[in-house]
């Protein structure tokens, strides 16, 4: 405890080499409690990286006196939401025109909220796996990367009226997938992702 309180004052004091051990000390249990939530090792790995950036950037309000387990975690748990948030906005909500415009807003902050947007996540890759590999490309193209369907057709050497129609028959695809899933699965889709 002694050892840990020496360098966090030294992490306040901008000393680079006790940031390190201090990383080293915390990096794997970060790891794990940002796995916890995500299920993914490779965005767990990415997460927790930016854990530490924040704890760096935000090293002149860490208080010795107080857990610093409580400041790191709380930390994790923010940027774990953040994350949430981020890929809410750019899997769910290109979704929304499935639905001819359906529009609730989530209370994003809710426990709730993340723990079924985990459920959410789910459905939503059963669906993009209903699609043709081809399909699925131009479409996760589109809507997660935000192409236009000109620099889709030069990425993929293809016309745009290829992309056009391909698009029309992924979003017909998606839509009849959510249309024939268990009414309380799509209820539970637009009440809690719009």
């Amino acid at each position: 405890m002694a050892h840990e309180i020496l360098l966090l004052e030294k992490i306040k004091q901008n000393d680079a080499l006790a940031f390190k051990e201090l990383f080293y000390m915390y990096v794997n249990k970060v790891h794990n409690f940002v796995l916890g939530y995500l299920k993914n090792k490779h965005e767990a790995e990415d997460i927790t990286q930016v854990v530490f950036e924040k704890i760096w950037e935000n090293r002149m309000s860490i208080d010795t006196n107080k857990s610093f387990d409580g400041f790191l975690f709380t930390i994790a748990y923010r940027v774990t939401i953040d994350h949430f948030r981020k890929v809410s906005s750019q899997k769910y909500l290109a979704t929304i025109e499935l639905f001819d415009g359906a529009e609730l807003l989530p209370d994003a902050s809710s426990a709730d909220y993340l723990i079924n947007q985990h459920q959410f996540e789910s459905l939503y890759e059963k669906a993009l796996n209903t699609l043709t590999d081809k399909r699925k490309e131009i479409f996760l193209l589109s809507r997660h990367e935000g192409l236009s369907n000109n620099k889709i057709a030069i990425k993929l050497n293809i016309s745009i009226k290829t992309v056009e129609n391909q698009m029309t028959s992924a979003l017909a695809t998606l839509r009849d997938f959510f249309k024939n899933s268990n009414l309380l699965l799509l209820a539970f889709f637009l009440f809690k992702f719009f």
